[in-house]
């Protein structure tokens, strides 16, 4: 998995700094916030901005789970939206953390916990996932960064759920 890091870089003969990751081959890639690379005029700035996400990660890991009744409340009282690219393919829908108040933050970071520690092991295809079944949907996140907060929840509905062999499986649209 990747860490994000402080580099510098040079554009346009200055020198300056920003957040990136490598892949999976030893590369590194900006990152990016809002689709724009993060970028700061001096090191301290960019230093300050990795500190904040891993404070951001450590309050996560620290969140108390809730209860899967309360989990069910917080999901149904929000507005997820319909992932549009994926309608033909995979229809689900996603709730971004930086979209909710302060006080839905805390509970949105108590609510990855409560995925984390209440989730069963499923697959999309080949890629493993763990999912959370509340009701009728089930919950998934996807990590990127070791040293970064859970900011992207998905759910679809449990249609699109099969148990086959002990396992769950996405049974797609045409099941």
């Amino acid at each position: 998995m990747s860490k994000i890091y402080v580099s510098d870089f040079e554009q346009d003969g200055v020198t300056l700094y920003g957040l990136f990751y490598d892949d999976h081959k030893g590369e590194r890639h900006p990152h990016e916030e809002d689709w724009k690379h993060v970028t700061f005029e001096s090191e301290d700035e960019a230093n300050a901005k990795l500190a904040e996400l891993a404070a951001e990660r450590a309050r996560e890991d620290a969140a108390v789970p809730l209860t899967l009744e309360e989990a069910k409340s917080f999901a149904e009282s929000h507005q997820w939206k319909f992932a549009s690219t994926y309608a033909q393919t995979a229809p689900h829908e996603y709730l971004v953390k930086r979209w909710l108040s302060e006080e839905d933050k805390l509970m949105f970071e108590r609510f990855v916990q409560t995925m984390k520690h209440n989730s069963v092991v499923g697959y999309f295809y080949s890629h493993k996932n763990d999912y959370l079944i509340l009701g009728d949907h089930y919950y998934w996140f996807m990590v990127q960064y070791e040293n970064k907060a859970i900011n992207l929840i998905n759910r679809t509905t449990t249609d699109y759920l099969e148990l086959k062999d002990g396992v769950y499986r996405y049974r797609g649209l045409n099941h």
